[in-house]
């Protein structure tokens, strides 16, 4: 009875040929295992968070959408919703400024309409306060408590 080693010396063709077929099955297998493990890249925009009543409730819509926009004839802003004991709601509204709007919707984003371009409110009042003041804004967006006042919240996203 011969040995393997002394078949594989007989046919040098069908050695090679198995070797070579063995190997490409291997690369197959490694690449395969690393290709399932990376995080697929996202073929959307992110969700976001608006509110068409002044933040009295919130719906989830693509965040491709540039505040303030036509929702259902009705004006949306982007809502920043917050949790607290086990609650959701809107700590504070935002939208872009008629400008900011326009420039963004002509592809002439910068960070300077960014900053500047865009209005910040609390639910219920009525005056929008216009970022690129830190002191004013802190007063938005800082410290946002439950609607119960009886601790502070955390952000959620959709």
């Amino acid at each position: 009875m011969k040995g393997v080693r002394e078949r594989l010396n007989e046919r040098p063709a069908m050695t090679v040929g198995a070797i070579t077929v063995l190997t490409i099955a291997a690369l197959g297998f490694t690449v395969y295992q690393v290709i399932a493990s990376h995080r697929r890249i996202p073929l959307k925009s992110p969700d976001s968070y608006f509110s068409v009543d002044d933040g009295k409730t919130f719906f989830v819509a693509s965040s491709d959408n540039i505040p303030p926009f036509d929702y259902k004839g009705k004006t949306a802003v982007h809502a920043y919703v917050f949790e607290s004991n086990g609650k959701r709601f809107v700590g504070f509204l935002e939208r872009y400024t008629p400008e900011a709007r326009a420039k963004i919707l002509a592809g002439q984003r910068t960070a300077e309409v960014e900053r500047f371009g865009r209005e910040i409110k609390r639910p219920g009042q009525s005056n929008w306060v216009k970022t690129g003041d830190l002191a004013a804004e802190a007063k938005v967006t800082m410290s946002i408590k439950s609607p119960d006042g009886s601790e502070v919240a955390e952000a959620v996203e959709p």
